[in-house]
């Protein structure tokens, strides 16, 4: 019997399903693959370098970097096990995405029936969104995997497979609201749903979600009083297709969208490429989710509709407010309720052609993505071996090397702590066309006959992309390259003609 030890529901009555075991041996088996098939992206350095803390100060750096302790406490250990490679790093957060796929299963089972439960398996098996983040060092797995158990629990009880939300349900609430900032928006949209489906049984989920609130006010004072405000970026023109963009990256994961340093270079232009397959996928993923509501029975379908809104609003609103950027992976809380409305859809139209049509293109979407992702898991992240191979043949160790933007100082100082760095212009300073003149003319040549000046992720330090054309047409050239996301340039201090 296939059972979930947190609810002890089962999937089949009393055998093994052969196509949800099937989808959980497919899900292990691409969450392992290629797990060091590229280098830390710069998120990952930062979870690398906050463990390899003290525990106390690992502690205060995660607080004051806009995370909260939980996922980095439980790394922390584990590499005190399994080592601090990326291997090892990554290998964590797996077991928690193949386990959100279990509980997605029940999710879909204790709303619907076993149809729905099988399209669940496969969806969140083959979904490139869980897939990526259950390969990297950062808390997402751990968050989806918790979220999702706190959905199951508040599916049971909507649909009277339990009497009480009790010490399990605070349990885990706790443990998401201890994860990331936006576990808040989770427990908060469960007040109004548990209020509108349960008001005759106050006394069995009031006291928990009440206890839970609490946790949720303190959260709100701890980022008040302990975040920085440097979290999330925007990007020019994007913000109109926020919640759309969120949508797609539920579905499609991170490689059939534009890169970070796409969006910044180009706006809303960077989407056009993906138009066709997106609008294509979108009408199919309509279809699915609309005969998913009209065939949940209603506390289904409010307790899906509200959780995906109670995720998927509030981010685009805060970027609005105040002025942060949204990212599809803010909408990790919701990925349990966004496959299961999308399964319960597919599982009530396979009778139709139109709902095997939709069926083959949103699997095979998510398919395809999640190849490109295993296929190149580095997603056009910055080539740092390739930077460092021409370094080591063309940049002596002793050489101070010039960097731009903050986080590309952070990728510096991770990947070459044996080498010297020094940040121009001061981090603080934005370049404008009202300083680059003096910027340039500044550079720091004395008693050098060159200057090394590594360039990467410039869209903080440099928006309009005004240094390298002004340095080239300022000074002489004597080598460099460039490799994805980095631009080295060799600098003399010579006028050009």
């Amino acid at each position: 019997m296939l059972k979930f030890a947190s609810t002890g529901s089962s999937i089949a009555q009393g055998r093994f399903d052969p196509w949800i075991i099937a989808a959980i041996v497919v899900a292990t088996l691409i969450r392992v693959i290629r797990l060091e098939g590229s280098t830390l992206w710069f998120d990952e350095t930062l979870t690398a370098s906050a463990i390899a803390l003290p525990w106390n100060d690992m502690l205060a750096t995660v607080l004051t970097d806009n995370h909260l302790p939980l996922y980095f406490v439980l790394l922390k250990a584990w590499v005190g096990i399994f080592g601090d490679s990326p291997l090892a790093l990554r290998s964590f957060s797996v077991p928690f995405s193949v386990a959100t796929v279990l509980i997605v299963v029940a999710i879909a089972h204790t709303l619907s029936n076993r149809s729905t439960a099988r399209w669940a398996a496969w969806l969140a098996a083959l979904s490139p969104y869980l897939l990526q983040h259950g390969q990297e060092a950062r808390m997402y797995a751990l968050l989806g995997f918790l979220a999702a158990l706190n959905i199951l629990l508040v599916a049971r009880f909507v649909s009277d497979k339990s009497n009480h939300l009790e010490s399990g349900f605070l349990t885990i609430n706790t443990a998401l609201l201890a994860t990331h900032y936006y576990a808040i928006f989770l427990v908060a949209v469960e007040f109004p749903i548990l209020l509108l489906l349960e008001r005759k049984r106050l006394r069995a989920w009031l006291p928990t979600l009440f206890a839970s609130c609490a946790l949720f006010v303190m959260l709100v004072l701890a980022a008040k009083y302990l975040a920085t405000p440097h979290a999330g970026g925007d990007y020019d023109g994007i913000k109109i297709i926020g919640l759309p963009g969120m949508v797609w990256g539920l579905l499609a994961g991170y490689t059939l969208m534009p890169s970070s340093s796409e969006m910044h270079d180009k706006g809303l232009h960077a989407i056009f490429p993906y138009l066709p397959i997106a609008s294509v996928a979108f009408c199919a993923l309509a279809l699915a989710a609309w005969n998913g509501l009209k065939t949940l029975s209603r506390p289904a379908w409010i307790l899906l509709l509200g959780v995906l809104a109670g995720i998927l609003l509030p981010p685009l609103l805060m970027s609005n407010l105040f002025d942060i950027g949204i990212n599809p992976r803010y909408a990790m809380s919701g990925a349990p309720a966004f496959i299961v409305l999308v399964a319960a859809g597919l599982a009530g139209l396979m009778h139709k052609p139109v709902g095997k049509v939709c069926a083959i293109g949103l699997l095979g979407i998510a398919s395809y993505a999640s190849y490109l992702h295993l296929e190149e898991p580095g997603h056009g992240r910055e080539n740092i071996a390739a930077a460092e191979v021409w370094l080591d043949q063309n940049v002596p160790k002793d050489e101070t090397i010039l960097i731009t933007s903050s986080e590309f100082t952070v990728l510096t100082s991770f990947f070459w702590p044996n080498r010297r760095f020094a940040h121009y212009p001061a981090s603080s300073i934005v370049i404008t066309k009202d300083n680059i003149d003096s910027i340039v003319n500044a550079m720091p040549f004395v008693g050098r006959p060159r200057l090394t000046f590594m360039i990467g992720r410039e869209w903080l330090s440099d928006p309009h992309d005004l240094l390298v054309p002004a340095l080239e047409k300022r000074y002489g050239n004597c080598g460099g390259t460039s490799v994805r996301g980095i631009r080295i340039l060799c600098l003399t201090p010579r006028l050009t003609s």
